[in-house]
């Protein structure tokens, strides 16, 4: 249980550099824009993400790649690793423990 506890922290904090990260670069640039999670992906480590596309389209399905992964990748890295890890610490927090007597 404290694993997805800690894994939900680890993406809470992950996502909130994503997000630091979107607005270091709109001061830059002048316009903000989120960054995709397949583009985040990318820019850490591309020799994985190729890795994983040709495992998925190799070994389970093209329609798994295109339908299901592809829609994760374009959608913003914040909402990717936030979503997640709200879920974990949800499903995860502390409850008081209400006293009978």
């Amino acid at each position: 249980m404290w694993v997805f506890r800690v894994l939900g922290w680890v993406l809470l904090f992950a996502s909130l550099a994503v997000l630091v990260d979107d607005s270091i670069t709109a001061l830059q640039t002048g316009s903000f824009r989120l960054v995709a999670a397949g583009e985040l992906w990318y820019r850490l480590d591309a020799g994985s993400l190729n890795l994983l596309q040709s495992v998925v389209q190799r070994y389970i399905s093209s329609w798994v790649w295109d339908n299901i992964f592809v829609p994760v990748l374009l959608a913003p890295a914040l909402v990717v690793l936030i979503v997640p890890s709200f879920i974990l610490l949800l499903l995860t927090r502390k409850r008081k423990r209400q006293r009978i007597f």
